[in-house]
C-alpha cells in the first residue's frame, strides 16, 4: 500500500471516529466553549478578577489524559491512541474556525 493510500485510509478512519464520538458524546465545539466558560468563572471567582482560558483547553486536557494513560498503562490500547489523534484534529478544526471567524 502506498503512502497516499495509507493517508487516504487514515483520513477516512479519523472522520468515522469523529462522527461516531460526536454521536456518542455530543458536539466537541459546544463542550469546549462550555468548559472554557466554566473554567473562566471558577478561576475568576478564586482570583478575584477576570481570567481568560483558551478555547481549546478542554481538548488539550483530554489529550493530556490520553497521553497519561499511555504512560501509566504499558498495555497498548488502540482506542487511546485513536482518541488522542481525534482530540488533536478536533482542536485543530476549532482553531481554524476561530481564525476564519476573526477574518
Amino acid at each position: 500500500m502506498s503512502n497516499i493510500e495509507n493517508i487516504s485510509k487514515l483520513t477516512k478512519e479519523l472522520e468515522k471516529l469523529l462522527n461516531d464520538k460526536q454521536a456518542q458524546y455530543g458536539n466537541f465545539d459546544n463542550t469546549s466553549f462550555a468548559m472554557q466558560g466554566i473554567l473562566e468563572s471558577i478561576l475568576a471567582a478564586h482570583n478575584g478578577h477576570k481570567v481568560r482560558v483558551p478555547s481549546n483547553i478542554f481538548g488539550c486536557f483530554m489529550q493530556f489524559l490520553k497521553i497519561w494513560r499511555t504512560i501509566v498503562n504499558p498495555i497498548y490500547k488502540k482506542d487511546t491512541y485513536d482518541d488522542l489523534v481525534g482530540y488533536s484534529e478536533l482542536n485543530r478544526r476549532l482553531k481554524i474556525k476561530e481564525s476564519e471567524d476573526e477574518e
